[in-house]
Formats: structure tokens, sequence, C-alpha cells
């Protein structure tokens, strides 16, 4: 079933289908439209009932409207003092005045020949039925009445109580407030058995096209949630991307928008011209289709490839506008940086001055002094005497003071080019012999160190040089006659007739010979990456892979020792480094774990990715008490073990943080307790 929901073929489906389902939606909303506004008259306004049908609401009301004209146009031919006398209540108009422009104006109302009303102005009549009251006309099935007396209050009767229009009699009290009005308006039952068959006509168009609609929306959406579910995954949980998702976020965002409004803007354009008779039915639905086919293509492409982004984790690298404010970062953060460089290079620029030119700064002071001095004798200018003695006293206090500091700063400076010589690692360096008694003794005692420094530095290299050298020949020359005794082991091992005493001799000399074979070739592979000659092939490692192989290698002395090794090494975790020095790493911390780890205790292999660093752990608990300092275990020939209990010659922890070294790795271990934690840290590969 699975591998069912995330073929390929099945998404492919599914988007057509959900093309489909958006496209047959847009031809039935169309068509509904089309059918529904083709009548001449647009009698359902979407009521649950025909007698709420609010399209008589405006027939019921047009007498009112035409009896409120006529008095309007019948006062508008007035002055501006006759419109004061009407605010003040007033009534000039002659009453039979009102009889023609009313007649008039009911006679041409637009929707006359479908109704019948009853207008009575104070005692005047006027109707178009014949009907001598207004009772005669609210026995219709939709009717209105209105109704005026002389103090202006009005009542309203209506068979549409809920579709009260605004009543023009709330106006009327603006230019005559004394006549009493009755206006009764009913529809003629022709026209609303008409308007009948036109609402259900029109109500089963809108009903169909919204229930269509409805199901194909449901489908899209069904169809939208499976695609949105499966989408950028395979049967196997992996995440996988298209040549689509390398398009900008904000690319795929404004096709959606666009692509939905060009749609909308084509199809209301389209009716528009059918309903003008300017574009022939077929072809307006071929278009609409087409035009549907495309923009839910575009919106699911579009949609898809976003919601791929998500889950890879991509959305906020596919953002052109999250990239834009990722520069400008970066950009004022390099300006930072650069701003503060600078201020550190003045900074020590300043201090460099203010230490190279010790001479230069201090008579610069004293210049500054002595001119203060002279500044302040000025003002004795009314005394030359007094005036020429200071002037004479200030250039001889600056002659005796640039000498001085002259003579100081000079050799201040030898001694401070010496220190810092020394401690940059120049012990070879000489301070020259200085002028003044003082600062020689202390240039002479500083020469002594350096010299000590020298002797002791040469005569740690010489005899760590030797060390080596010793080491490395004797391993290579234990080799040769080292090969032979194994060789002959095996030959004595194998002839016929052999006592059983002698093959257990045998085989002990076996044993021993591979050991000993093993700490030659260590002591070789040690001295080998100290002294600087060991070759270095840097490569993509899979950090999984490597402790898994290890662990395959040493699969038998794993399930002798019944050790549970609890290992959690995630996959796609990569560094830089030489895999055969780094196997040789890995092998060498497991076999520590299985000669020095407690019995019936866990072994924890474990490799992670913390703040762009790889780091690999290996956990046991000791069989025995750790008396030894983590720098302690990592040298040559050292062992926990102090019993020796165990097989081993204590090069493989040193061995181990050699290699991890020089492939640009920490080594570190940390004793916690019984707990021996060996720790490998490299950056993550990129």
């Amino acid at each position: 079933m699975k591998k069912f929901l995330y073929s390929n073929y099945t998404k492919t489906i599914a988007v057509l289908l959900f093309i489909v389902s958006i496209v047959l939606g847009a031809l039935t909303v169309t068509n509904g439209i089309a059918e529904y506004c083709n009548e001449r008259e647009l009698i359902y306004g979407f009521e649950s009932d025909f007698n709420e049908a609010r399209h008589f609401e405006t027939l019921l009301v047009a007498p009112e409207g035409a009896v409120f004209n006529a008095v309007h146009d019948l006062y508008n031919q007035f002055d501006e003092e006759v419109i004061q006398a009407l605010e003040k209540g007033f009534s000039i108009v002659d009453p039979g005045s009102y009889e023609g422009v009313i007649r008039e104006w009911l006679d041409d109302m637009y929707c006359a020949d479908k109704i019948n009303y009853y207008v009575k102005w104070n005692n005047k009549v006027f109707t178009n039925c014949g009907a001598t009251s207004e009772k005669e006309l609210m026995t219709a099935q939709f009717y209105r009445l209105t109704k005026r007396d002389e103090n202006g209050n009005i009542d309203r009767v209506s068979s549409q109580n809920r579709y009260y229009s605004y009543s023009f009699f709330d106006e009327l009290s603006l230019y005559d407030m004394t006549p009493s009005i009755v206006i009764c308006t009913s529809v003629k039952e022709a026209y609303v058995n008409e308007c009948k068959v036109v609402w259900d006509r029109q109500a089963t168009v809108v009903h169909d096209t919204f229930k269509i609609a409805l199901i194909c929306v449901i489908a899209a959406l069904l169809l939208l949630i499976y695609l949105l579910c499966v989408c950028g995954k395979n049967k196997d949980g992996e995440h996988k991307s298209m040549w689509l998702d390398n398009i900008w976020t904000e690319v795929h965002l404004a096709a959606i928008g666009g692509t939905l409004l060009g749609a909308v803007v084509i199809c209301v354009i389209l009716l528009d011209d059918y309903f003008t008779g300017h574009f022939p039915y077929n072809l307006m639905n071929m278009v609409v289709g087409l035009v549907a086919a495309i923009a839910s293509a575009v919106v699911i492409t579009s949609t898809l490839s976003i919601i791929r982004n998500i889950k890879c984790k991509r959305f906020v690298e596919s953002s052109i506008i999250v990239r834009v404010i990722r520069w400008c970062w970066r950009v004022f953060v390099k300006v930072v940086k650069w701003f503060i460089r600078k201020l550190k290079t003045f900074k020590n620029a300043i201090s460099y001055s203010l230490s190279q030119k010790t001479g230069a700064i201090l008579i610069s002071m004293l210049f500054a002094y002595t001119a203060i001095i002279s500044v302040c004798c000025l003002f004795t200018f009314l005394n030359f005497i007094l005036f020429a003695f200071w002037i004479m006293v200030g250039f001889a206090v600056f002659g005796f003071a640039c000498f001085v500091v002259s003579y100081r700063a000079k050799d201040i400076d030898e001694i401070r080019k010496g220190v810092s010589e020394v401690r940059n690692g120049n012990v070879a360096y000489k301070i020259p012999e200085l002028k003044s008694e003082d600062m020689k003794a202390l240039a002479t005692n500083i020469n002594d160190i350096a010299k000590g420094l020298d002797e002791s530095v040469s005569a740690k290299v010489k005899a760590e040089r030797m060390k080596t050298e010793l080491i490395t020949n004797v391993s290579h020359d234990l080799k040769t006659p080292l090969t032979s005794i194994i060789s002959y082991t095996e030959l004595l091992a194998n002839v016929e007739g052999l006592p059983e005493e002698a093959k257990d001799y045998a085989q002990i000399i076996a044993n021993k010979s591979d050991r000993l074979k093993t700490l030659t070739q260590d002591l070789f592979d040690i001295s080998k990456v100290q002294s600087g000659n060991e070759s270095v092939v840097l490569e993509k490692l899979d950090v999984s892979l490597l402790i898994n192989q290890s662990l395959g290698e040493h699969d038998n002395e794993i399930k002798e020792s019944e050790l549970p090794f609890c290992v959690n090494a995630p996959k796609e975790l990569y560094i830089s480094a030489d895999g055969r020095k780094m196997s040789r790493v890995v092998s060498n911390l497991i076999n520590n774990m299985l000669k020095y780890s407690m019995k019936n205790t866990r072994v924890f292999i474990t490799a992670s990715d913390k703040d762009g660093e790889v780091v690999m752990e290996f956990k046991n608990i000791a069989s025995y008490p750790m008396n030894f300092s983590a720098d302690e275990i990592v040298g040559r020939f050292v062992r926990g073990d102090e019993s020796r209990t165990q097989e081993g010659n204590g090069l493989g922890l040193a061995i181990a943080k050699s290699y991890t070294e020089i492939c640009n790795g920490k080594f570190e271990i940390v004793l916690d307790g019984d707990m021996f934690k060996a720790i490998l840290k490299f950056r993550k590969y990129s």
C-alpha cells in the first residue's frame, strides 16, 4: 500500500484528477452564471421560499416614489421665501395642484403594467384597477400598505415584513405636513405566476451549479491533501527534490497569485463578451476550460514545489528575500569586522609607536612642557631681563631633557626588542652591548636566559630525535629475524610425527612471535608518525560505515567477550580524513574496550553532529582502578592496567591520538569515575 501511495504514477494521476476537478468546477460555475443571467429578469435572490422573493419589493414601493417625486417637483418651483415658509409649517400650495402632477408620475411608472395601486391624497383617489379602498388590494399574494395622517404619523403593512424598504414618506414632511395619504400596492396575479416559474428555474440552476461545484471543490481538496502528504518523499521515506524546486519561492508565489488573478479576469471578460453577444457560447466554454487547466496546473506545480522545499528544509534557502537579507547581514558583519580590525590596527599602531619611539614621544612631551613655560613667561614682557632669563632656562632644560631621554630610550628599545625575539622563539638572539650600566646588566641577564633556553631546547630535540631513530632502527632490524622465526615456527608445526608437547611449544612460540610482530609494527608506526614522515591522504569518510566496518572486523572477539555494544552512528555523517589511519584508530579503541571493559557491562559507541563538528565517543566501564591522568594514558608504553594481566604494549592510544591529530582531528580522553571515554572531534565535511 505504501509503495502504491508513494508511486510516481499515482502522484501523476492525482495531479491530472486535480486539474480535471478544477476544470469541471470552473465550467460548471461559468455555465451556471451564463444560464442564470440569460433570463430577462433576475427573480431568484437566494431566498428559501418564493414568498420571500425580494424582487417584488421595488415594485411595491414604486407608487410611493412617484407621489414623492410629484411633490418634490411641485415644490421645487418656489423661491427661497416659500421654502422658509414651508419650514415653519405653512402649506401655500393649492391642494388641487397635486392632482395633475401625481397622476402624471403614476402613469409614467416603469412597472405600471405589473402592479395594481390605490393612492388617496386627502380625499382624492388615484388607481389603475378601479379599487374603491385599500382593502381590495390587500387580498393579493404580494402587497404593501402605507398610511400617513394629518399629524405626520406613518403606519406600514406588508406581506413581506422581512424586507421593509426605505419609505419616501419619511422625507415628505420636508415639503408638506398637512395632507393625509394612503398608498396601497399589489402585484398582479398573472405577473406573480410568471415570476414563480422563472424563480423556480433560476433556483434550480443555482442549486445544481452549487452542488456540482462543491463536489468538484471537495474532490480537488482531497487530491490536494494527498499530494501535499506524499510529495517530496518516496516509499522509503527519503526526501526527494525536483529541478523546479531550485526556482525561488517568490517566483512560485507570484506565479500562483498571478495565475489565479489572471484566470478570474479572463473568465469575467469572457462572460461579459458573451452577454453582449460578442463571444459564442461554445468557444467561451473551450477558453474557460483551457484557462482553468493551465491555472490549476501552475498552481498545483508551484504549491507542491514549495511544500517539497519545506519538507527538505530548503524553504529558507530557496527564498530570494531571505537570501538578500542574509547577504545584507553578511555584508554588514564584514563591514563591522573590517571596522573593528581597523580600530585594532590603529590601536596597535598607536601602541607600537608608543613602545618603539619612546625617546621621540618623551621629547615631544618635554617640548610641549617647555613651550607652556615659555608662554607663561610672555606675561613678564614688561620686564625684559626676567623674560630673557626664563627663555634661557627653558631652552637649557629642554636640551638637557632631550639628551637624557634619548640616551635612555635607545637602551630601552634594544631590551624590548630582545625580549620580543626570545618570546617569539628566537632564543639565539643576543641583545647588543648597551651604554648605561643598569641597562647593560639587565641585557646580560636576558641573554643568559635565552642561552639557557636554547641549550635546553637543543638537548631535548636531540634526545627526542635519538629516541625516535633508535625505535625506528630497532623496529626495522627486528623485522627480518622475526619474520624468520614466524616462518620456521609454521614449518615446525607442520612436521609430521612431532610430539604433542612440541606442537604446544611451537604454538606458544607462534603466539609470542605474532605479539612481538604487532609490537614491532606499532613501534615503527608511532616513530614514523611522530617524526613527521607519515604521509596522509585526506578523503571523504562516512563515519557510520567506518565504525561498522571496524566492528565487523572484530565480530568474533565481540561475540567471545559477551559485551553488549550499543552503537548509534547516523548515516550521511561525513568527515575529511585518511581512511586507513582512521580505521586503525577505531580498531585500536575497540581493542581497548574488549581488553579492559568490566564483564557484564555495556559498551557505547556514538557519533553525532554538534555545532558543525562530528563527535565520535567510545565509552566503557573499566575493570580496574584508573589511577592515572588523561594525559598520562596517551603516552607511549603507558598502560592503565598496572598489573598487566591483559595483553598489550601501551601504544594503542598513543597511535590513535597521533593518527587522529595528523588527520586534522582532536583526540581527548575523559575519566569519569570508572567510566573511560575516548572522544574524537573532526570538522564536518562540506
